[in-house]
């Protein structure tokens, strides 16, 4: 160590000054490193969320709850947004489609939930007077009226009106397959009939609406309702790769079914690599079937609001990117039904604003 002299104190000085320099550098590198790494985390983390649009659902002339609802469907678009969440979803049955006034109505409402900047999901549910009544002992499908060809030419010029028509961010095609879809059908169609079916629907979308993405919802676990065949399917998809569909989603309405849903899928995901998204596509706790027609209890409520908390957090930690609640509002379509997360009069119950504050939370609103 030498003396600091007249002589040497430019040099010393420049060294010093150097030195505060790349060491000031590196701890500035070091911060913008551990700054990025943290807001890509953030990022990553947030989800979509969405709700169903129940008074522009599944409606048509002839249905017990009416046709499409303007009024009504804008005040649920209201509380959608006041919710926090990204979209709104719209599950359409082709009988609707043959009346230019339930068009335009739909046309008036989609149009209003996209001025509310929110994003649009269309579910293609095909002919509800498809179905017989009792269909519970058909996990396969084939206990419907329609031929397999008339069902295929009936749902491929659904899915091409409502994706060229509206040109949604989101489309449900061949829901639950082949459990619910399925049973329009009075034949039983194997596993590979529907992932090409599935296939070929999906490509007609992205011809049609290049910027739609495609979803698949399915119940992915297996129970003795369902035996294993819409686990079947799902796996089927991820195996074949196609690039057309973009999100693989779970329908889960209670906890045993939400924990085994949320694990087959990611299972499945690993095992097939699949390069797609996965989402909760429809979540409630329905543990008791007398809700169908009946409002809930405030104990009732509570519990909802507990089962939400869980799977908003449970699909968010494993990495799910989507969540979409179902039901939204109380007595809106089923008959009396009291599992929405708002009352009849669109007054919140608890899980709407715990969801609320959990969605502020998860993407930063």
């Amino acid at each position: 160590i030498h003396p600091l002299t007249p002589e040497n104190f430019s040099t010393t000085l420049s060294f010093m000054l150097s030195s505060k320099t790349i060491i000031t550098t590196l701890l500035c590198a070091a911060f913008l490193f551990l700054l990025s790494s943290c807001y890509k985390s953030t990022t990553t983390k947030k989800m979509l969320f969405g709700v169903t649009i129940e008074y522009a659902s599944y409606r048509y002339p002839g249905y017990a709850k009416g046709t499409f609802n303007v009024e009504k469907s804008k005040k649920q678009i209201d509380l959608a947004k006041e919710l926090g969440v990204n979209l709104v979803r719209f599950d359409i049955r082709n009988e609707a489609l043959s009346y230019i006034t339930e068009l335009k109505k739909l046309d008036s409402i989609i149009r209003y939930a996209r001025m509310m900047n929110l994003k649009i999901l269309i579910g293609v549910y095909g002919m509800e007077t498809w179905y017989n009544v009792d269909f519970l002992n058909y996990p396969y499908g084939g206990s419907g009226k329609a031929s397999w060809q008339g069902f295929k030419s009936m749902y491929v010029k659904q899915v091409f009106l409502l994706a060229n028509r509206y040109k949604p961010d989101y489309m449900i095609i061949v829901p639950e397959c082949p459990f619910n879809i399925g049973n329009q059908i009075n034949s039983v169609r194997s596993i590979s009939e529907w992932v090409d079916f599935a296939k070929k629907l999906a490509k007609l979308v992205k011809f049609t609406s290049p910027k739609t993405r495609i979803i698949i919802n399915e119940i992915p676990h297996v129970n003795p309702v369902l035996d294993s065949a819409e686990y079947k399917f799902t796996a089927a998809i991820m195996k074949d790769k196609s690039d057309f569909i973009d999100i693989l989603g779970a329908d889960s309405y209670n906890y045993d079914d939400l924990k085994a849903d949320v694990n087959n899928l990611l299972f499945l995901k690993k095992k097939y690599n699949w390069h797609g998204e996965l989402w909760i596509t429809e979540a409630n706790l329905v543990d008791n079937i007398e809700l169908f027609n009946r409002p809930s209890t405030p104990e009732e409520d509570q519990k909802q609001k507990e089962f939400f908390v869980y799977a908003i957090n449970l699909s968010h930690d494993n990495g799910f990117t989507g969540f979409c609640i179902f039901n939204f509002t109380d007595d809106a379509n089923d008959g009396g039904c009291g599992w929405g997360i708002t009352y009849k009069d669109f007054t919140p119950k608890p899980a709407f604003l715990a969801i609320k504050q959990l969605i502020a939370q998860i993407n930063g609103n």
